[in-house]
C-alpha cells in the first residue's frame, strides 16, 4: 500500500495526500478530513525512509546530556523534545556521563545516523566531539553552555542570577563567604564564579574562600564534610547548583550544624527537590525548559536554513527566596 492507494480511496489526487501528509502546503478542511479517514481506515502507515531519502532529512534530532540523573536535564530534554514532536521529529537522547570519550562516541554515532541536528549539553572541555561537531555540516546549537559565538546557544545569566545571591546574602548580613562551584572548565561554572569573585573585589569586608569540583550532590557532601572538620564555619556556603546545595545541607547535619541557624546555604537551578527539601532551598530559579524548547526552535531555524550565523539567546533568572537562608544574628 501506498500514497496512491490513499489518494484512491479518499477521491484526491496524490499532490493532495501529500500535501496533507507533509502538512507543506494549505488543504480545505473537506479534503483534508478525507484524507485522514482513508488513512485510518486503510491503516497507512508513511515510509519515512524513503521521505528522508527525498527530503534528505531524517526528521530526527539528538540530544547530549552529561547526567541524565539530575533534575535539571532531563527537563531541558523535555522542553526540547515537545517543540520538536510537534513537527512530526524524533529526538534521540544520549548520557554521557560527563565523560569526553563518551560524547565522542555519541556525536559520531548521531553524524552516522544522520541526524538533522544536535543540541549539545557538554562537559566543558575543547575536546574531539566538540571538534567533530564543529567541522561538520550538522547544525548545533550549545543548551546552557556557550563557546564565545563560535556556535549557537541558549543559556541562562549565570552571572545576574549569582550576583543577585550574593547581594542577598549581603543584605542579610553575611559577609564571610565558602563558594563550592562546578567545573573548572564549563561555562555556566566559569561566570557563577566569576560572578561571586567579582562580588567580593567590590566589597572588600567580606571574606570569600573558592572551591571548584563538579555539580553533584557526592562532591559537594565530601567537600563540604573536609571543611567543616577543618575549618570555622564560615557565615553562609553558596553552592554551584541545588545538588550541591543539598549535599551540602547534609554535611552540615552530619557535623552537628543546623541550617540556616547556624550557617546559610544557597543553590542554583530550583529543580523540583529544591522546594522539597529540609530545609527548603533558596535558590535561583532558571527557565529550564524554556531553555530547552527555545534550543529546539533556534536549531529548526537553522536544519531549515532560515537561520545561518550563530546567535546566543540568554533567558532572565530569579531569585527565590526560602528557609535555608536566614538573616545573621550579631
Amino acid at each position: 500500500m501506498d500514497i496512491r492507494d490513499v489518494a484512491r480511496h479518499a477521491g484526491v489526487s496524490i499532490a493532495t495526500v501529500s500535501r496533507v501528509l507533509n502538512n507543506s502546503a494549505k488543504v480545505s478542511d473537506e479534503l483534508r478530513s478525507r484524507v485522514l479517514e482513508a488513512v485510518e481506515e486503510l491503516d497507512f502507515r508513511p515510509d519515512h525512509l524513503a521521505r528522508s531519502l527525498r527530503n534528505r532529512q531524517t526528521s530526527i534530532v539528538g540530544i547530549i546530556i552529561p547526567d541524565i540523573s539530575n533534575p535539571f536535564f532531563p527537563l531541558i530534554a523535555r522542553g526540547a523534545e515537545d517543540v520538536l514532536r510537534r513537527a512530526d521529529i524524533s529526538l534521540m537522547i544520549f548520557n554521557s556521563d560527563q565523560k569526553p570519550a563518551t560524547e565522542l562516541q555519541a556525536v559520531e554515532m548521531m553524524l552516522a545516523k544522520k541526524v538533522d541536528g544536535i543540541l549539545f549539553v557538554g562537559t566543558g572541555a575543547d575536546n574531539e566531539a566538540v571538534t567533530l561537531m564543529r567541522t561538520s555540516r550538522t547544525p548545533v546549537v550549545y543548551l546552557d553552555r556557550s563557546e564565545k559565538g563560535r556556535v549557537a546557544s541558549v543559556v541562562t545569566d549565570n552571572y545576574g542570577g549569582m550576583t543577585k545571591i550574593m547581594t542577598y546574602m549581603l543584605e542579610l548580613g553575611h559577609t564571610s563567604f565558602w563558594y563550592l562551584g562546578g567545573p573548572p572548565l564549563l561555562s555556566t561554572a566559569i561566570e557563577r564564579k566569576r560572578a561571586v569573585i567579582d562580588f567580593s573585589r567590590h566589597h572588600k569586608h567580606i571574606s570569600l574562600k573558592v572551591y571548584s569540583g563538579h555539580y553533584t550532590y557526592e562532591w559537594a557532601y565530601s567537600k563540604a564534610s573536609e571543611l567543616l572538620k577543618a575549618e570555622r564555619t564560615p557565615h553562609a556556603i553558596i553552592a554551584g547548583n541545588d545538588l550541591m546545595a543539598m549535599g551540602v545541607i547534609d554535611a552540615c547535619n552530619s557535623e552537628n550544624l543546623v541550617v540556616p541557624d547556624d550557617v546559610s546555604v544557597t543553590g542554583f537551578d530550583d529543580i523540583f527537590f529544591a522546594s522539597h527539601f529540609d530545609p527548603p532551598l533558596t535558590t535561583i530559579r532558571q527557565p529550564i525548559y524554556k531553555l530547552g524548547a527555545l534550543g529546539a526552535k533556534l536549531l529548526r531555524e537553522y536544519i531549515k536554513g532560515t537561520r545561518k550565523k550563530p546567535v546566543s539567546r540568554v533567558l532572565e533568572v530569579n531569585l527565590v527566596v526560602r528557609a535555608s537562608t536566614c538573616r545573621r544574628s550579631i
